[in-house]
Protein backbone atom coordinates (compact mmCIF):
# COMPACT_ATOMS: atom_id res chain seq x y z
CA UNK A 1 0.00 0.00 0.00
CA UNK A 2 2.69 2.16 0.36
CA UNK A 3 3.03 4.38 -2.46
CA UNK A 4 7.14 5.60 -2.36
CA UNK A 5 9.61 3.09 -2.85
CA UNK A 6 12.80 4.64 -0.75
CA UNK A 7 9.81 4.70 2.32
CA UNK A 8 9.01 1.11 2.13
CA UNK A 9 12.64 0.17 1.28
CA UNK A 10 13.23 2.12 4.50
CA UNK A 11 10.70 0.47 6.38
CA UNK A 12 11.78 -2.62 5.13
CA UNK A 13 15.76 -1.99 6.80
CA UNK A 14 15.08 -1.37 9.86
CA UNK A 15 15.49 -3.17 12.44
CA UNK A 16 13.03 -4.68 15.06
CA UNK A 17 14.98 -3.29 18.28
CA UNK A 18 14.21 0.22 16.67
CA UNK A 19 11.03 2.61 16.75
CA UNK A 20 9.29 2.29 13.34
CA UNK A 21 8.66 5.82 13.65
CA UNK A 22 11.94 7.06 14.85
CA UNK A 23 13.57 8.64 11.47
CA UNK A 24 10.75 9.43 9.60
CA UNK A 25 10.29 12.77 8.35
CA UNK A 26 6.85 14.41 8.13
CA UNK A 27 6.04 13.71 4.59
CA UNK A 28 7.19 10.06 5.21
CA UNK A 29 5.01 9.73 8.28
CA UNK A 30 1.74 11.40 6.44
CA UNK A 31 2.29 9.45 3.53
CA UNK A 32 2.35 6.44 6.19
CA UNK A 33 -0.96 7.21 7.56
CA UNK A 34 -2.31 8.26 4.37
CA UNK A 35 -1.41 4.32 3.24
CA UNK A 36 -3.35 3.39 6.90
CA UNK A 37 -6.52 5.32 6.56
CA UNK A 38 -6.84 4.36 2.64
CA UNK A 39 -6.68 0.45 3.55
CA UNK A 40 -10.29 -1.21 2.82
CA UNK A 41 -10.44 -3.93 5.17
CA UNK A 42 -8.52 -2.51 8.16
CA UNK A 43 -10.42 -4.26 10.80
CA UNK A 44 -9.84 -7.69 9.53
CA UNK A 45 -6.06 -6.73 8.28
CA UNK A 46 -5.59 -5.80 12.36
CA UNK A 47 -7.14 -8.72 13.61
CA UNK A 48 -5.06 -10.68 11.39
CA UNK A 49 -1.83 -8.54 12.68
CA UNK A 50 -3.21 -9.41 16.28
CA UNK A 51 -3.44 -13.25 15.82
CA UNK A 52 0.05 -13.54 14.00
CA UNK A 53 1.41 -10.99 17.05
CA UNK A 54 -0.15 -12.53 19.98
CA UNK A 55 -1.18 -16.54 19.00
CA UNK A 56 -1.74 -17.37 22.67
CA UNK A 57 -4.18 -14.44 23.51
CA UNK A 58 -8.11 -14.92 23.99
CA UNK A 59 -9.97 -13.97 21.26
CA UNK A 60 -12.15 -11.23 23.35
CA UNK A 61 -8.45 -9.54 24.43
CA UNK A 62 -7.56 -9.27 20.74
CA UNK A 63 -11.28 -8.07 19.44
CA UNK A 64 -10.98 -5.87 22.18
CA UNK A 65 -7.17 -4.96 21.26
CA UNK A 66 -8.20 -4.17 17.44
CA UNK A 67 -11.19 -1.81 18.64
CA UNK A 68 -8.96 0.50 20.56
CA UNK A 69 -6.12 0.44 18.37
CA UNK A 70 -8.05 0.32 14.83
CA UNK A 71 -11.48 0.66 14.69
CA UNK A 72 -11.84 3.16 17.18
CA UNK A 73 -8.80 4.80 18.37
CA UNK A 74 -8.15 5.87 14.31
CA UNK A 75 -11.12 7.91 14.61
CA UNK A 76 -10.15 9.35 17.83
CA UNK A 77 -6.86 10.08 17.25
CA UNK A 78 -8.17 11.94 13.32
CA UNK A 79 -11.07 14.20 15.66
CA UNK A 80 -8.32 15.11 18.58
CA UNK A 81 -5.87 15.90 15.50
CA UNK A 82 -8.73 18.21 13.82
CA UNK A 83 -9.50 20.04 16.77
CA UNK A 84 -6.11 20.87 17.53
CA UNK A 85 -6.18 22.62 14.13
CA UNK A 86 -9.66 24.17 14.55
CA UNK A 87 -8.06 25.94 17.93
CA UNK A 88 -5.32 27.39 15.76
CA UNK A 89 -8.18 28.73 13.47
CA UNK A 90 -9.81 30.47 16.28
CA UNK A 91 -8.19 30.23 19.94
CA UNK A 92 -11.77 31.41 21.19
CA UNK A 93 -13.18 28.24 20.42
CA UNK A 94 -11.33 26.14 22.88
CA UNK A 95 -10.05 22.83 22.49
CA UNK A 96 -12.63 20.08 23.27
CA UNK A 97 -11.33 17.92 26.39
CA UNK A 98 -14.18 15.19 25.36
CA UNK A 99 -12.38 14.60 22.22
CA UNK A 100 -8.95 14.36 23.98
CA UNK A 101 -10.64 12.12 26.51
CA UNK A 102 -11.77 10.14 24.01
CA UNK A 103 -8.42 9.30 22.66
CA UNK A 104 -6.58 9.14 26.26
CA UNK A 105 -9.44 6.00 26.51
CA UNK A 106 -8.36 4.12 23.80
CA UNK A 107 -4.53 4.82 24.70
CA UNK A 108 -4.84 3.91 28.25
CA UNK A 109 -6.77 0.45 27.16
CA UNK A 110 -4.37 -0.14 24.18
CA UNK A 111 -2.02 0.50 27.28
CA UNK A 112 -3.13 -2.05 29.56
CA UNK A 113 -3.93 -4.75 26.91
CA UNK A 114 -0.59 -4.29 25.86
CA UNK A 115 0.49 -5.28 29.27
CA UNK A 116 -1.85 -8.27 29.07
CA UNK A 117 -1.32 -9.51 25.71
CA UNK A 118 1.97 -11.06 25.78
CA UNK A 119 1.26 -13.17 27.81
CA UNK A 120 -2.26 -13.96 26.71
CA UNK A 121 -3.72 -17.23 28.21
CA UNK A 122 -1.00 -17.87 30.05
CA UNK A 123 -0.94 -14.21 32.00
CA UNK A 124 -4.69 -14.36 32.38
CA UNK A 125 -4.44 -18.11 34.13
CA UNK A 126 -1.43 -16.56 36.28
CA UNK A 127 -3.76 -13.88 37.55
CA UNK A 128 -6.55 -16.41 38.75
CA UNK A 129 -3.70 -18.37 40.48
CA UNK A 130 -3.43 -15.57 42.30
CA UNK A 131 -6.92 -15.16 42.98
CA UNK A 132 -6.92 -18.77 44.36
CA UNK A 133 -4.22 -18.07 46.67
CA UNK A 134 -6.25 -14.87 47.90
CA UNK A 135 -8.75 -17.17 48.00
CA UNK A 136 -7.02 -19.86 50.54
CA UNK A 137 -5.82 -16.43 52.33
CA UNK A 138 -9.50 -15.99 53.11
CA UNK A 139 -8.75 -12.40 52.21
CA UNK A 140 -12.34 -11.69 50.84
CA UNK A 141 -12.03 -7.76 49.82
CA UNK A 142 -8.55 -8.79 48.15
CA UNK A 143 -10.20 -11.58 46.13
CA UNK A 144 -13.13 -8.89 44.60
CA UNK A 145 -10.93 -6.08 44.05
CA UNK A 146 -8.00 -8.45 42.15
CA UNK A 147 -11.43 -10.13 40.30
CA UNK A 148 -12.83 -6.33 39.28
CA UNK A 149 -9.70 -5.51 37.99
CA UNK A 150 -9.06 -8.62 35.58
CA UNK A 151 -12.60 -8.31 34.19
CA UNK A 152 -12.27 -4.65 33.76
CA UNK A 153 -8.67 -5.34 32.03
CA UNK A 154 -10.13 -7.87 29.76
CA UNK A 155 -13.55 -5.96 28.98
CA UNK A 156 -10.70 -2.73 27.68
CA UNK A 157 -12.94 -0.59 29.39
CA UNK A 158 -11.09 1.30 31.68
CA UNK A 159 -10.96 4.96 32.15
CA UNK A 160 -7.44 6.45 32.57
CA UNK A 161 -6.16 7.66 35.52
CA UNK A 162 -7.14 11.13 36.92
CA UNK A 163 -3.56 13.08 37.22
CA UNK A 164 -5.49 15.75 38.84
Amino acid sequence: MLRSPVLANLLRCKSKDESMTENLNQEESLEIVRSLLQRQNLKNEAKQAFHQAYPTAPEEMLETAVFHTYVDGIGAAIDWLVDLELFLRDPEKHLDIGVTYHLLYHLYNWHQFYALLPDGKSGVLKRLREIKELIADGDTDAILLAIGELESMLEGSRNYPDFQ
